[in-house]
């Protein structure tokens, strides 16, 4: 039986090259991880222990501004280390005690074995993403086009596995929410991604663009079920990892967007952290000579809020106007990740959509030959929005360890450089969309 290649090859490429993400990512399941603090938060959940522990990072900045210690004293390695332990430990677990109550069933596995059945829903859940983003964007069958996405994409989705994060989950709930057409089962799937994770809630947005209120109304009702659900489990413990999620989560980040912005996270917030707020990443500022200038908290939080309506108006302006809906899902990924509270790289997952969008406007047609160098130079030059959003992606993928080594890496991360160019992908998704 032969094999036809020219049929058969691109979707033998696809699903070797996800094979081999597969076993690259399995293989590391039996190291520490961010599954590690969803397994440990879900096994002090049915053991009643607390599952967070922000307020460590308000004790050490209290040291410093009491006078206790002095900054010069953190390279100490007695006081280096013993920040560096309690920093590590900040929030290691973020999330709402739903997650933690949902994961019981593979918590009282032992953490190898849990790790890796996590790891595969989460991988299982990146190829399901992966055809629904084909599908929206108008290349259901197109193998070749989803490799490339995952490709230029490759950066983040590697550092997703190696982290064994909720990402792809998320990145799939959101999508089956946007794809479906019943209203309460849109509502279902994204309310529980809301609960597991608050940044999902800006795609409630675009429920209202497409005039669909009732799934509104029924991702609310929902979400509060996924709340209380735990309560079956132990009302009184819920109730209070509620409150102490509100609390210690939620209410310290909306006070101070110092809260963890170390040199990883990448999201608006942290960055003007890093920048204008002294102890925001005690372990780091020293080393690249921040913070330029010491502002107060109240002064960098109008600054952020300038800077996000500078960001968001245009996009609203845009949607009222008149969008296509990979626009408007576009801006709605892209808001995920700039604006969050935490946008480690491999938050950066979100930009599998936008990136498929983009590249939708230099792919062939249906039907018309792939490797013609004269139709991708014509498309190249008309959609130069797109052309510039691809060359970032390659930029990214270069700019890693990798390549430029540990130390270059670690500077240009300080400085957010993937905020900068999520923003350029992100201007370049309105001249991309005038096209359609």
């Amino acid at each position: 039986m032969r094999i036809d290649l020219k049929k058969s090859g691109p979707v033998l490429v696809f699903f070797l090259f996800l094979a081999f993400l597969y076993a690259n990512g399995f293989s590391r399941t039996d190291l520490s991880s961010d599954f590690s603090d969803y397994y440990e938060a879900s096994r002090n959940f049915k053991q009643g222990k607390d599952l967070y522990s922000l307020d460590a990072l308000s004790e050490v900045v209290q040291e410093f501004e009491s006078g206790k210690l002095k900054i010069d004293q953190i390279f100490d390695p007695e006081v280096f280390f013993r920040i560096k332990a309690k920093v590590e430990n900040v929030g290691s677990y973020i999330y709402p005690p739903t997650f933690a109550f949902l994961l019981i069933p593979i918590s009282g596995l032992p953490f190898q074995v849990a790790s890796g059945i996590f790891f595969t829903i989460n991988f299982v859940s990146l190829i399901l993403s992966l055809f629904l983003i084909g599908k929206l964007v108008g290349r259901e069958k197109s193998f070749v086009f989803l490799s490339a996405v995952l490709l230029l994409s490759l950066r983040f989705v590697e550092n997703h596995q190696n982290n064994n994060q909720v990402g792809f989950l998320l990145l799939l709930l959101i999508l089956v929410s946007v794809s479906v057409q019943k209203d309460w089962l849109s509502g279902l799937v994204l309310s529980l991604a809301i609960v597991i994770k608050i940044t999902p809630a800006a795609f409630l947005f675009y429920f209202l663009y497409k005039k669909r209120p009732m799934v509104i109304v029924y991702t609310i009702v929902f979400a509060l079920g996924w709340i209380a659900l735990p309560a079956l489990y132990d009302l009184e413990f819920t109730w209070k990892m509620n409150q102490t999620w509100y609390d210690l989560v939620l209410d310290k980040y909306l006070k101070s967007p110092a809260l963890r912005a170390w040199k990883n996270n990448q999201s608006l917030n942290s960055t003007l952290s890093k920048y204008f707020l002294a102890y925001s990443d005690l372990l780091n500022q020293g080393r690249f000579g921040m913070p330029f200038t010491t502002l107060t908290v109240n002064q960098v939080k109008i600054i952020s809020g300038i800077l996000s309506l500078g960001i968001a108006g245009p996009y609203l302006y845009r949607v009222y106007k008149g969008a296509s809906e990979g626009f408007v899902l576009s801006g709605l990924f892209f808001f995920s990740v700039i604006f969050s509270g935490i946008s480690w790289i491999h938050a950066f997952v979100f930009l599998l959509f936008p990136t498929a969008f983009a590249l939708s406007k230099l792919w062939p047609e249906q039907g018309e030959p792939l490797l013609i160098w004269e139709k991708w130079k014509t498309n190249l030059i008309k959609y130069r929005s797109a052309t510039i959003f691809i060359s970032v992606s390659i930029l990214v993928l270069l700019l890693n360890r990798s390549f430029i080594g540990n130390i270059a890496e670690e500077a240009i991360l300080m400085f957010s450089f993937l905020l900068y160019t999520s923003l350029i992908q992100y201007v370049c998704t309105f001249y991309s969309d005038r096209t359609t």
